[in-house]
């Protein structure tokens, strides 16, 4: 009986054995079928990997803030926030810029608000002036980066998370440098009209279209393989642009998830490209140096005159470009 049994069993399982391979054998496009199966569940994987990547940031910008100014838009909201970068020797250019371009009490029913940018020192000793430099002006903003040229991005990102964080209610910003002359007249008058409708999703200034630079003793050298295209693209020069007040806030979130490179203004640029911005070129701009003369329709003043370039300043009122280096 146990012997009928075995040879029963033995028989069914030869039975099945036979059936699968007959139905594998009569069926194509079950290997197709499984083929899909493996890719799709590929795919799904990618997907997640993927999103973990964009929710994560490969640039957090995880800085503290050393010295801040977060009430300086809580009364009225500016038209306009200036973020000059600068370092911590440039005492004389800031206190200049206070005293002329960057006052900002020169127009009487338009609020501006100037703000230095900073990052630390390695000397304690140039820290600390300039937090008392701080507690007297109340104009400048520090975070808890080595400040040199290689930072200046993150200089510039510190201003576009302070507009972001603090003062996102202005209409415009503008950033620019330290050894800048602004022409404020035909900044506020000419270029953006307080008694027009702000503007969105707008950047101005001198626009640049250009590669990277190989030479190794060049400023502006771009490694390789930190930046492998062949060209930027388009950008304003970091002497200084203009963007609405929106904008910052696009630029330092975009940031987050933008692999940082040292040049600021091309950094920049590659940001507004993420996310469909295109800078618009400005002929009031100038990037080069020019010298200071009433004679020509410039409104550049040298550092060395700059102190006395109030009365100056007003006559140049008319003079078409906006912004030049000194």
């Amino acid at each position: 009986m146990a012997s009928k049994v075995s040879c029963l069993y033995v028989l069914t399982v030869v039975c099945w054995a036979s059936a699968l391979w007959y139905l594998s054998i009569t069926r194509p496009t079950s290997s197709y079928t499984g083929h899909r199966q493996v890719n799709s569940i590929s795919i799904a994987r990618k997907n997640v990997s993927f999103g973990n990547i964009r929710t994560r940031p490969i640039n957090p910008h995880s800085f503290d803030f050393l010295i801040n100014e977060p009430n300086k838009c809580e009364k009225s909201v500016p038209f306009l926030v200036i973020l000059i970068s600068t370092t911590h020797k440039e005492f004389d250019a800031r206190q200049a810029i206070r005293e002329t371009w960057g006052d900002e009490n020169n127009f009487k029913g338009i609020k501006i608000a100037t703000l230095f940018l900073l990052g630390k020192n390695a000397d304690p000793v140039l820290n600390q002036m300039v937090e008392q430099e701080s507690q007297i002006f109340h104009d400048i903003i520090v975070e808890d980066f080595i400040d040199s040229y290689h930072n200046l991005t993150l200089k510039t990102l510190m201003g576009m998370r302070w507009v972001a964080t603090y003062c996102s209610k202005a209409k415009y910003v503008m950033k620019t440098d330290s050894d800048i002359f602004v022409n404020m007249d035909n900044l506020i008058y000419k270029l953006l009209k307080p008694n027009t409708k702000p503007r969105r999703r707008y950047f101005t200034g001198y626009v640049i279209n250009g590669g990277p630079i190989r030479d190794v003793r060049s400023k502006w050298y771009m490694p390789r393989d930190l930046y492998p295209d062949s060209n930027y693209p388009p950008f304003c020069s970091g002497t200084g642009y203009i963007f609405s007040a929106d904008v910052a806030e696009l630029i330092y979130k975009t940031s987050l998830h933008t692999r940082l490179l040292h040049l600021e203004d091309v950094y920049v640029g590659l940001c507004l490209r993420k996310l469909g911005i295109h800078p618009f070129q400005n002929s009031g701009f100038n990037h080069w140096k020019m010298a200071y003369s009433l004679c020509r329709t410039t409104c550049a003043v040298p550092k060395q005159v700059a102190d006395g370039a109030i009365a100056e300043f007003r006559q140049l009122s008319t003079a078409e470009p906006t912004l030049t280096r000194t």
